[in-house]
């Protein structure tokens, strides 16, 4: 008994510790900006692969066209069909992080199939005579905008305007970034521009939408819609109203709208702060 009394005296007497402060012993972090970079240049490609872009066969609507060896022996789909004029191998500068979400559709015998197909992985590319909308099967981005790429392609698909190659090979990467070649856009955006890059500027003119798009004014009175990515989104990047910017990349057109594409922090510009 006498001893649980001592040693109740003595953890009585002892002094709390206090809370450690952890700044004694590294540096506090502190917020800083990721500017992504990317290279743009206003003079055109000089090179195209052994099949330039702009000479791939063009599918008809809502066709699947593949080469012979990738054609399936039957099938039930009436708009997929072959070309002796595939397989082809283009060359090209990547115009965009190959981390796009785009769904599609796919083969559907009857209409009252779900035939819609996901692809994760999309991005553009372009030579001295075009551009084109890549179908990509992969969650990573494997190689990064501004590198070159030849590619095998196996298979073109159109769906609502838009082309796009829906089979290929990725045969070589060569690692960059070089410059990305762009036009200017003086008045609106037209089938002529669609895969290709371009750069608009003016006023930010709606609030973004939980999409990440958002609309652009021109001081031509031309009006431009942006797509943001969902993942700068997440991390603040979002242009508001009355604020100018100057958006640089590639054209895609989705539900009748001509969208300039937005996966960088490096393809936005804010005007006002120059």
């Amino acid at each position: 008994m006498r001893n649980l009394v001592f040693l109740a005296a003595l953890s009585g007497c002892a002094t709390p510790a206090g809370q450690e402060d952890p700044y004694d012993w590294f540096t506090p972090p502190s917020a800083y900006d990721v500017q992504e970079p990317v290279a743009f240049t206003d003079e055109n490609y000089s090179f195209t692969g052994e099949t330039a872009i702009a000479d791939l066969p063009v599918p008809g609507d809502f066709q699947l066209v593949l080469a012979p060896g990738d054609a399936p022996a039957e099938t039930d789909c009436a708009d997929w069909v072959s070309s002796s004029d595939l397989p082809a191998e283009i060359e090209g500068i990547v115009t965009l992080l190959p981390r796009y979400y785009y769904k599609t559709g796919g083969c559907a015998p009857t209409p009252d199939i779900d035939s819609d197909e996901k692809f994760y992985g999309s991005y553009f590319v372009q030579d001295e005579t075009a551009g084109y909308f890549v179908l990509g099967d992969s969650k990573v981005a494997h190689f990064d905008m501004g590198d070159r790429v030849r590619l095998k392609v196996r298979g073109l698909k159109e769906s609502f305007d838009q082309t796009m190659i829906a089979v290929h090979d990725v045969l070589e990467v060569q690692r960059g970034p070089e410059p990305i070649y762009f036009e200017r856009a003086d008045g609106p955006l037209g089938a002529e521009h669609v895969s290709r890059v371009v750069r608009i500027e003016g006023t930010i003119s709606t609030p973004m939408s939980t999409f990440g798009e958002v609309y652009l004014d021109a001081d031509d009175g031309t009006r431009h819609k942006l797509g943001i990515d969902s993942e700068l989104a997440r991390r603040g990047i979002e242009p508001l109203i009355g604020e100018r910017v100057r958006a640089t990349g590639p054209v895609l057109l989705s539900f009748s709208e001509y969208t300039v594409l937005i996966l960088r922090v490096g393809q936005l510009e804010w005007l006002d702060a120059e």
